[in-house]
């Protein structure tokens, strides 16, 4: 008997209200068209990529590296970008040159104290992406930076250093041609897929 009253009440309560089920789901922002609301919803980009085929091991182990020393480096070059970003716009407040050269030469050591042993612990293959990636994300080469920081001397004498080792520091990204695999890496790495 005392069940039947249990379930009896509770079904009264639930039909007047009184016990509600809880709504468990998401609030969208929306637009109202013709009376109906319609859910916003940013979606990302994705980037389908066909399988890769190898023609032999040796291929497959020099992309494997690639992929190794893209995702070492990438990192950094994201670090470049929001630097140089930051440089630009201090540069853009101080009143004269002298002391936008001090800021640059006590920016350049804090850089250095910080990334010089990681930096150079770096291969020449992996430096090469590096100065390749600086340039996809801020459209300028490293030669461009130097010398628009340091000045041109200083561009100068950097390149002949990378020259010294058989590099150049105006080197371009083309991620439409020499550089689409790492193009196709960057973007996986962007996406959290590698």
């Amino acid at each position: 008997m005392k069940r039947i009253i249990l379930i009896t009440v509770s079904v009264l309560l639930c039909l007047f209200g009184r016990c509600q089920m809880s709504n468990i789901g998401y609030d969208l922002p929306g637009v109202v068209e013709n009376g109906d609301t319609i859910a916003v919803v940013h979606v990302p980009k994705v980037y389908i990529f066909p399988t890769l085929k190898f023609a032999s091991k040796d291929d497959y182990y020099r992309y494997k590296k690639l992929v190794r020393d893209v995702k070492k480096v990438y990192p950094y070059s994201q670090i470049a970008k929001t630097t140089f970003k930051e440089i630009e716009n201090i540069m853009d407040s101080l009143p004269n040159e002298r002391l936008r050269r001090k800021y640059i030469k006590a920016k350049e050591d804090e850089l250095l104290d910080r990334y010089y042993d990681e930096l150079f612990a770096m291969t020449v293959h992996q430096g090469e992406i590096l100065l390749k990636l600086i340039n996809r994300e801020l459209n300028r080469s490293a030669h461009d930076i130097i010398k628009e920081l340091r000045g041109g001397f200083s561009a100068i004498m950097w390149q002949s250093m990378a020259k010294v080792f058989g590099e150049s520091l105006k080197t371009t990204y083309d991620a439409n041609g020499e550089d689409m695999m790492i193009e196709r890496i960057v973007v996986q790495i962007e996406q959290g897929v590698i």
